[in-house]
């Protein structure tokens, strides 16, 4: 509904868009948009032919990702969260190059959910419960919180019990406020008073700052596994609280079978199959 956006994505000016659009009208015979003072709306001449006929441009737009899939080199652009992108998705692609080098992953990165009618990409990853009207989702993972700190931090504190946070910094997502909240509920000490917090907006610093040992951050498990691996951070506690929301890896139905789409996600849905959760920790508290 802007001609303006449409200019923007067809890289022509507005008037070109504008002088089409009133060439199209003339040769149909009727309007296909209604002025109003808050811009453009389909009339109802307008809103039919669309109907008719956006499923002819879709099969037009499945049969040449088909045929450059199949014969040439293609490209499959994923727009993701900026710290999943950075701590989960990429060290997998050079196997998924590897395996599949005619297709070449360009990746796009966001705060916001992927959205299919704004954003000019292929699959999304989104955080929820995977029920999403007219996409397709596969899970990634799930929510899966724990504390981490860096080994300095763990000794100068005193981390041995969820109590003992009473002496430590904790560091905060804006964007998931919840987090800490919710683990200190599930450990029993939903009351309890820290020495300080700190609120930051993007979660790779939030990570960075623990690293640093300017406080304690409540890590998602997969995000943080390399660290914990390496020793740059330490889980002190042994409760990581799985929830049913998570991340999942989504697309619009309609695109299901495009070829460079069902490669990545059945290579992705494969590769997931072998890591494993920290949600199937015996020792995870759920909460639903």
């Amino acid at each position: 509904m802007s001609f303006t956006k449409a200019a923007e994505e067809m890289n022509v000016t507005q008037g070109a868009v504008s002088r089409q659009v009133k060439a199209l009208e003339n040769y149909l015979g009727f309007g296909l948009f209604e002025r109003t003072s808050k811009g453009i709306e389909l009339s109802r001449n307008g809103r039919a032919y669309v109907s008719s006929i956006s499923g002819a441009f879709e099969q037009i737009a499945r049969a040449t990702d088909e045929i450059v899939t199949a014969r040439s080199h293609t490209i499959l652009t994923i727009r993701s969260y900026t710290t999943l992108l950075v701590r989960w998705l990429i060290p997998l692609l050079p196997e998924f190059q590897i395996k599949h080098s005619n297709i070449e992953v360009r990746l796009v990165s966001g705060s916001d959910p992927v959205n299919f009618d704004r954003d000019n990409v292929d699959i999304g990853i989104r955080y929820g419960l995977g029920r999403w009207k007219d996409l397709e989702s596969d899970l990634l993972f799930l929510d899966a919180l724990l504390p981490v700190c860096s080994p300095k931090l763990l000794k100068t504190a005193k981390l041995k019990r969820p109590e003992d946070l009473t002496r430590a910094t904790l560091l905060h997502l804006n964007l998931r406020r919840s987090d800490w909240p919710d683990w200190l509920a599930a450990a029993g000490h939903g009351n309890l008073d820290p020495a300080g917090n700190l609120y930051l907006e993007d979660l790779g610093v939030v990570y960075q700052c623990a690293i640093a040992g300017l406080g304690v951050a409540i890590g998602q498990e997969p995000y943080v596994r390399d660290d914990l691996a390496t020793g740059r951070l330490i889980a002190p506690f042994d409760l990581v609280l799985t929830r049913p929301r998570g991340y999942f890896l989504v697309c619009p139905r309609d695109r299901v079978d495009v070829t460079k789409i069902m490669t990545f996600r059945t290579w992705l849905r494969e590769r997931v199959a072998t890591m494993g959760n920290a949600a199937a920790r015996p020792n995870a508290s759920t909460m639903t």
